[in-house]
Order: structure tokens, then C-alpha cells, then sequence
């Protein structure tokens, strides 16, 4: 079929569809993610939230990091509950199977050392589970205010402010994910 006629057929059966009204109601529907920014994605109120942290040593101020992130997080959703990761501890990653594995939708943020993150992003997309947002990060144990602004931007999905740089710091992976 020439292309001048396809395009023809294709305008003649679109406005044929939307003067007949079907589609509307999948329009309508898609309205209220309109005002969304590009790249965040809309996340059921109902949703559990489960922060991650690594529970690395409190000498190299990670400890006052996490409580830091926990505090950011739980300002954006009270109902929010935390696992610290303690390494490559099984019962934290049990705990995220059984998750990944529930019918129930589960917004979970993280701040975790570069090993645990790589760890968790797998098992999450393995499991089919969306990576909404993943940032590197080096900060040490000053950046406790930026920290808990990051926990609220994740819980939230608004844009991740701007870290502070440590030269030297451990590398920290800040994530987004709905599984």
C-alpha cells in the first residue's frame, strides 16, 4: 500500500475514534499524571515504604547518615518502615524476597554502600521490579542534612538535591524502586 494512502486510512480511522468518543475514557484516566515531571513515576498512596540502609560502622559517621535518611524518609511517609542491611546479614535480604515476591506494591528507597545497592538492584529488577531512580554518591559523615533531604525526595519522588562532595568518601548509592 503507497504511504500517501496508509497515512490517509490511519487519519480517516483516529478521528473516526475520537469523534465517536472511544478512547476518552483512557484519556481521562491519564490526566492526573499529566503534571508529573518526566522520569517520576506515579506510586500508589496505599503503598508500603521500606527504606534500606547499610548499618556500616558509626566510626566513619555513617551511622548519624542513616539516622539522618531514616528521619527524611519517615517525614515523607510516617507509615514507613526500615531494614539496616549489616553487610551481606541474610535476614535483611530474606525480608526483601519476601517482599518482591507479595502482590502488595511497596515503594523502597535506599541509601546503601556501592556492594549492598548492587546487590538490591538486582534482586529487584530480577524479581521485575522498577529502578525509578539510582545516584552515586560520595558524602561522609557532614552531610546528615543533605542526607535526610535525599530520604524526603526519594519517599516523595521529587528530583534529588544536590550532594555535597567528600573527596575520599565511600561510594553511597541512593535508589528509588517500586516492587
Amino acid at each position: 500500500m503507497h504511504s500517501d494512502r496508509r497515512f490517509l486510512l490511519k487519519s480517516l480511522a483516529v478521528t473516526g475514534l475520537a469523534i465517536s468518543g472511544v478512547g476518552w475514557g483512557a484519556w481521562a484516566q491519564a490526566t492526573p499524571l499529566a503534571g508529573l515531571p518526566t522520569g517520576v513515576a506515579p506510586v500508589d498512596a496505599a503503598a508500603d515504604v521500606l527504606a534500606l540502609t547499610s548499618g556500616l560502622s558509626a566510626s566513619a559517621g555513617a551511622g548519624a547518615l542513616d539516622s539522618a535518611f531514616i528521619t527524611g524518609v519517615r517525614s515523607a511517609a510516617q507509615a514507613a518502615s526500615h531494614t539496616a542491611l549489616h553487610g551481606l546479614d541474610s535476614a535483611p535480604f530474606q525480608r526483601l524476597g519476601r517482599l518482591l515476591g507479595d502482590e502488595r506494591s511497596t515503594l523502597l528507597v535506599g541509601l546503601l554502600d556501592d556492594a549492598s545497592a548492587t546487590l538490591v538492584l538486582d534482586l529487584v529488577r530480577s524479581a521485575g521490579g522498577r529502578v525509578l531512580s539510582e545516584q552515586t554518591h560520595r558524602i561522609d559523615g557532614d552531610a546528615a542534612a543533605w542526607t535526610q533531604a535525599l530520604g524526603q525526595a526519594l519517599a516523595l519522588g521529587q528530583p534529588v538535591p544536590a550532594a555535597p562532595v567528600a573527596a575520599g568518601a565511600p561510594a553511597r548509592v541512593a535508589f528509588r524502586c517500586l516492587i
